[in-house]
């Protein structure tokens, strides 16, 4: 049940009412970012929601749906894309970096010429798909709590191995595996030549890391599609561009990949005993299904 402070349950039992939606956003690099969908900047003096809400023009949003029977509850709100440094709105390159992904959001209802009268949550959740177009137009999805109580959590079993590269299921070490590079030409943002130190066999680096350590990037990382592009050493193509400008001397670490198999996993990594695929360690569906065998 919602509590509505006294001062605004008055005011939603007037017969003219006031109200405005503001949102709270708290991106997964911990930056607060506030809005409102009124015409004018709102403040909040005071409680756990305080802060200026500034206005953001041409922001509406899908009736908001909830179930009674534990099934996912689901928003949409649309609006424009900001490609300015401005953190009051939602940029391209916050959004490719993925700093939205999974963001807690909280959307409150207030009375624009009273905001001090109290909030009331209209709903809290995280961030799902954020979709935008050419005409810099987006779409994010906000899911309610219960949809944590729909994914799966359990593991399952494959032939290929299901741990990461290097977590602590894998045990892998990356130090010694990870090396240094310099961009040297670019083609766009995801397609560059660099040198790479002790650069590797071709397609060593497939399905691995590259991780931007100076320039517009610092700090971003993308997944490798191909190493060697064109047979040349070091010039890499990435699955994602990266979510901004790559320079001519930007600096990057790139870790290897691993396919997975446990061919890989013995010969190339010498961890055979952490793989985590059935057929070897774990019987797999064929000795499951085997009855009366001798």
């Amino acid at each position: 049940m919602k509590t509505v402070p006294a001062a605004l349950a008055t005011h939603l039992q007037s017969r003219v009412t006031t109200l405005a939606v503001c949102w709270r956003i708290v991106r997964t690099d911990s930056q607060v970012i506030l809005g409102t969908q009124h015409d004018r900047a709102l403040t909040i003096p005071s409680g756990p929601y305080a802060g200026t809400y500034p206005a953001e023009g041409a922001m509406t949003g899908s009736a908001i749906r909830s179930n009674s029977d534990l099934a996912p509850d689901n928003l949409e709100v649309r609006g424009p894309v900001s490609a300015d440094v401005t953190l009051t709105t939602l940029r391209i390159a916050d959004i490719e970096a993925g700093l939205y992904d999974d963001a807690e959001v909280t959307l409150l209802l207030v009375n624009w010429a009273s905001p001090g009268d109290g909030q009331l949550v209209l709903r809290t959740g995280n961030l799902g798909n954020i979709r935008h177009s050419s005409a810099n137009r987006y779409t994010a999805e906000l899911r309610g709590l219960t949809q944590r109580l729909s994914q799966t959590t359990v593991r399952t079993y494959g032939v290929l191995c299901d741990a990461e590269l290097g977590d602590s299921r894998c045990g892998v070490a990356l130090a010694p595996l990870t090396r240094t590079g310099t961009v040297t030409t670019v083609a766009s943002r995801r397609r560059f030549d660099s040198t790479i130190t002790s650069v590797g066999a071709a397609g060593a680096y497939i399905g691995g890391l590259v991780t931007f350590t100076s320039g517009a990037n610092n700090g971003f990382a993308r997944e490798v599609k191909r190493d060697r592009v064109g047979n040349v050493a070091g010039a890499l193509e990435l699955f994602e561009q990266m979510p901004r400008t790559v320079a001519t001397g930007d600096t990057f670490t790139i870790r290897p990949g691993c396919p997975k198999t446990f061919q890989a996993c013995r010969d190339t990594f010498a961890n055979a005993v952490n793989f985590r695929g059935h057929g070897r360690l774990v019987p797999g569906t064929i000795a499951v299904l085997q009855i009366g065998g001798q």
